[in-house]
């Protein structure tokens, strides 16, 4: 025992000399920009496994909005994003299954089959190097999501949805900074603004705000929600909007706050009202423009889904051409050559095209066969999200911490019915609503309205403390 402690001087003192040496030998590296911004990420990402519950998924989510954002150092969000999910997915797996809350059931069963039939239909691919990636970065995806997400809320629900409502409140303000004050179309396509707002956002700030205690807090997240409301509107995407909707509806019936929901209707009316008095011809001129814009998308001739009948036509034309086993995951073959310097890693107008649907992707993707647990899976989030709701109408709590989550998948589903991103784990819509999944598996609450003062998610093994439980009023 007295050898251990000069042992341990020794090889901190040779570490040391090795990395100096390491550093004099390669000086000529520290001029590359891209050589610190790897060394940088590093520490960061060694920095974030040292308090790995706390701050991983932060991490992780603030490099793939990176990588989708419109932003000069996007591309240090684009490579180390997969180097960031890769770390999240081996030590948030060692780690729960360390602890003695280790436990996975039928949701997660399900998601393995998904990643197995990703990787048979990924053979079948004529980008097999690309296809199989893909199917790897889906395995990464779900084992993050069955380990390291519930790392991230499980035992600590406070600090986390604290956190969360946080983060929503400052993305509203920084959108609005960026687009308004900056005219920095940040989030890129206003598609992108759209789901980051109506999915990300918009449900926990609804929740927050009705959870709030009445003083600055309840009015500070008012206002983001309204301000968020109107990034929404300003984007002018359908997807996004039908989101809000559907989310506001749903959420206002299944806590049977149905004042709130005339006020919200009420308020629309009298804005509507109070422009026409004023400026008539320019409301006029306005509901003319919106109507072309979220209607008809330029496609008025073709009717209402003018722009979404093309790709559907061709992704059903791929189905039928390929029933079994699809294109191959994330790839869809445009029927032209790519040539012999195409990106074997990332996808490319030649490997990849619009779908107009996440749900008509992954058929396409996969095949008949193999989107059967994909559906398997995505219906048991479906059936957790109503099971949420029926507790909802029994109990009229908006407290627990189930809501939140289940409002988030509900606009992602929405969502997802006119857009690509719900199996693309490169977009942080699909990383964002799969840990979201994972997190809700083990929070659906107790069926029991009697249990509302101390209820917990309907696990198989024993909970730990807080898991499930009801929201503290802010």
């Amino acid at each position: 025992m007295k050898l251990d402690k000069p042992l341990l001087v020794l090889g901190a003192i040779l570490g040391s000399l090795f990395a100096l040496y390491f550093v004099y030998s390669h000086l000529s590296y520290f001029g590359d920009v891209s050589f610190l911004g790897g060394i940088l990420m590093l520490e960061i990402i060694i920095g974030c496994l040292w308090k790995f519950d706390e701050r991983f998924f932060l991490l992780v989510m603030s490099v793939f909005c990176l990588a989708g954002m419109n932003l000069p150092i996007r591309s240090a969000g684009t490579s180390g994003r997969w180097v960031v999910l890769a770390a999240g997915a081996a030590v948030g797996y060692v780690i729960w299954m360390k602890t003695p809350r280790r436990h996975f059931g039928a949701f997660h069963l399900i998601a393995l089959f998904c990643v197995c039939a990703a990787f048979v239909s990924a053979t079948v691919s004529p980008f097999l190097q690309m296809a199989m990636l893909k199917a790897l970065s889906l395995l990464l995806l779900f084992l993050y999501g069955s380990a390291g997400a519930r790392l991230a809320v499980v035992g600590r629900e406070n600090r986390f949805f604290e956190g969360l409502l946080w983060g929503c409140e400052i993305a509203v303000y920084a959108t609005l900074a960026c687009y308004f004050v900056l005219d920095l179309s940040v989030w890129g396509n206003p598609n992108s603004l759209g789901a980051a707002m109506s999915i990300g956002v918009f449900p926990v700030l609804l929740w927050g705000w009705l959870t709030s205690d009445a003083g600055v807090a309840r009015w500070r997240r008012l206002a983001a929600l309204l301000l968020c409301s109107y990034l929404v509107f300003f984007s002018s995407a359908r997807a996004g909007m039908a989101a809000v909707i559907m989310v506001t509806l749903v959420f206002c019936l299944g806590l049977r706050q149905y004042r709130l929901l005339l006020k919200a209707a009420g308020l629309s009316l009298c804005l509507v009202a109070a422009t026409g008095m004023v400026a008539p011809t320019a409301l006029y001129q306005s509901f003319a423009n919106l109507k072309d814009a979220v209607l008809y998308k330029g496609h008025k001739e073709e009717g209402m889904l003018g722009s979404r009948r093309t790709p559907w036509e061709r992704t059903a034309a791929s189905i039928k051409e390929h029933p079994l086993f699809g294109t191959g995951y994330g790839t869809s073959p445009t029927g032209e050559d790519p040539g012999f310097d195409f990106g074997k890693f990332s996808s490319s107008s030649e490997t990849a095209r619009e779908h107009g649907s996440s749900y008509m992707t992954i058929a396409e993707w996969v095949g008949l066969l193999g989107v059967v647990p994909f559906v398997m899976l995505m219906g048991l989030t479906a059936l957790n999200i109503g099971r949420v709701w029926v507790w909802m109408r029994k109990t009229a709590n908006p407290y627990h911490y189930s809501i939140p989550l289940a409002m988030v998948l509900l606009a992602g589903f929405v969502h997802a019915t006119f857009e690509d991103w719900l199996f693309a784990v490169g977009s942080y819509p699909c990383v964002y609503f799969w840990a979201f999944a994972f997190m809700l598996a083990d929070f659906v609450p107790a069926g029991d309205p009697a249990l509302v003062s101390r209820v917990v998610p309907r696990v198989s093994h024993p909970a730990a403390p807080g898991l499930g439980a009801i929201a503290p009023s802010r």
